[in-house]
């Protein structure tokens, strides 16, 4: 088992390497030929533009870069400015090469106040396209994928700022040392405002590509509407120009480049998703996938892993320390006793039944698939145990091809790694009536001593959510997933999902206490 989860701002990029840490063959190099700007008929331009360029790179290896322009224009009489966003990641995951690209436009006033916005992220065989329009006190959004088109809106003030915010304030206004500034900005890919509150410190002598200079260092905190938040630097000149950024998250940096070295082809050594970012153990876990019952002990440098795991009926949180926690994962199944005794109640909501952009259970082919699937069969349990077996043998192509390709994709496609099979499943199963939703944590990869990181789905079966797994197909999981989070990949919550990961990626540290497996007493655990 190989699996691994597979912008505009660095928040998006984030999410989209998360993404990307998703479970052959290799996608084509993303063409060099640029696309064309997507925000539909664009306003007369000026002369007055700016084109900047920037590179990305983790763990001193370059997997991306982006290009922003930004110029001066006239719509309906009035002044406007346009700002026009790409960025391509191109990332390496065991051994094979994933491709993603987002595409952003934003139309703003002078000032900053968004009028409109385009997006276009690409991260399956057809792009997802989310746009947006101010109208009074809230943002009309309507969000485009394969198969579905979905409206939705939010509320919206004047004074809050669209997907390129940040830099565009240090621009207009740059910081000085001491100075504390907030703003909400408009996340790209999450469909919702953010808190962003920056911190000046100093100025210091920062590496850039081309030499050393003394930039402003600015400490930034994102914060989501559900408490999540993405910390990061930012270091700026004195005319407020961004030059470098660093995201904790994944330890993402990104340095102001020339166009040429931008473009400059990048080599295929160096960083590998999967290689860097699994969890290695000091021992291996046997029969891991039958265990009933494992107890982990979790440091994560930097935080608190009591705050990040999710407490349910398959986990339960007990904290050591600050940055330590014990994990007990139990292996449940409908009728049977067992697990989390106190865990929260959790009952499923429309967006757990509903088709949206991501899960399309309305989909005829989907609906066609879940009654070959599982035939006349009622007893749900019976019904999601044919449809996991389904899902495992209708995916032929077990491949790496795809960061996040949607239900519908899957199926016409019948190819992808873990994110696809999750989808794919959850909603055949809400075709088939079932409430569903997809997990997001670790799983213990057999062979390699190690927990990669990896997405299931859940169904509402006997009044609490049981998890199962088209990876695998065991009719249902044993104790070796170990999870952050679950979404119903509705509306704002589809790429929000992926955040928990975010404080965990490349920081955390995972020892197997006890497991207990089909056979009475503890496994064996091997000292080596």
């Amino acid at each position: 088992m190989k699996c691994l989860l597979a912008t505009a701002t660095p928040a998006t990029i984030v999410v989209s390497l998360l993404i990307m840490l998703g479970c052959d063959q290799p996608p084509q190099a993303a063409s060099q030929a640029e696309p064309k700007q997507v925000a539909g008929d664009p306003p007369a331009q000026s002369d007055q533009s700016r084109t900047t360029w920037d590179v990305y790179y983790m763990k001193g290896s370059r997997v991306g870069y982006g290009r922003t322009t930004t110029s001066s224009a006239v719509e309906s009489g009035r002044p406007v400015v346009r700002i026009d966003g790409l960025n391509r990641l191109s990332i390496k995951r065991l051994g094979q090469r994933t491709d993603q690209m987002i595409l952003c436009s934003s139309l703003e006033t002078p000032a900053g106040e968004l009028i409109r916005f385009d997006c276009r992220m690409t991260m399956g065989p057809t792009p997802i396209r989310t746009t947006g329009q101010v109208g009074g006190n809230r943002l009309d959004i309507e969000t485009v994928s394969e198969g579905k088109k979905l409206p939705s809106s939010i509320p919206w003030s004047p004074e809050w700022g669209g997907p390129f915010a940040t830099e565009q304030t240090l621009r207009r206004n740059p910081m000085r040392p001491g100075e504390h500034r907030t703003l909400k900005a408009l996340m790209i890919g999450f469909n919702q405002a953010a808190d962003v509150e920056m911190a000046a410190k100093d100025y210091e002598p920062t590496g850039l590509l081309g030499g050393t200079y003394d930039l402003l260092r600015i400490e930034s905190v994102t914060r989501f509407a559900d408490g999540q938040k993405l910390e990061g630097t930012v270091w700026t000149d004195r005319t407020g120009k961004t030059l470098k950024t660093h995201s904790q998250a994944m330890g993402l940096e990104t340095y102001r480049t020339t166009e040429a070295l931008a473009l400059e082809k990048a080599g295929t050594a160096g960083f590998d998703l999967f290689a860097d970012m699994s969890v290695k153990l000091d021992r291996p876990l046997p029969n891991a996938h039958h265990t009933k019952q494992v107890r982990y002990r979790v440091r994560l440098d930097g935080g608190d892993p009591a705050g990040v795991f999710v407490t349910g009926p398959t986990q339960q949180i007990k904290s050591i320390d600050a940055h330590t926690a014990e994990v007990t994962v139990y292996a449940i199944r409908p009728g049977e006793p067992g697990g989390n005794r106190r865990a929260p109640a959790d009952p499923p909501t429309d967006a757990d039944r509903r088709p949206n952009n991501m899960i399309q259970s309305d989909d005829p082919a989907i609906v066609a698939e879940a009654k070959e699937a599982a035939g006349q069969q009622k007893d749900p349990w019976r019904v999601a145990m044919a449809l996991e077996r389904y899902v495992h043998r209708a995916i032929t192509k077990k491949d790496f091809s795809q960061a996040f390709a949607t239900a519908a994709e899957v199926a016409k496609s019948h190819e992808g790694d873990c994110t696809e099979h999750a989808v794919f499943l959850a909603a055949l199963a809400r075709a088939r009536g079932i409430p569903a939703r997809v997990a997001i944590g670790l799983l213990y990869m057999d062979g390699s001593q190690s927990f990669g990181y990896h997405m299931w789905t859940e169904v509402y079966i006997d009044q609490r959510w049981i998890p199962i797994d088209g990876t695998l197909a065991l009719g249902g999981i044993g104790a070796a997933h170990l999870k952050l989070a679950q979404s119903n990949l509705a509306g704002a919550s589809a790429y929000s999902a992926f955040l928990p990961v975010a404080q965990v990626a490349g920081r955390l540290k995972i020892e197997v206490v006890e497991a207990f497996s089909d056979g009475a007493g503890p496994a064996t655990l091997d000292k080596k």
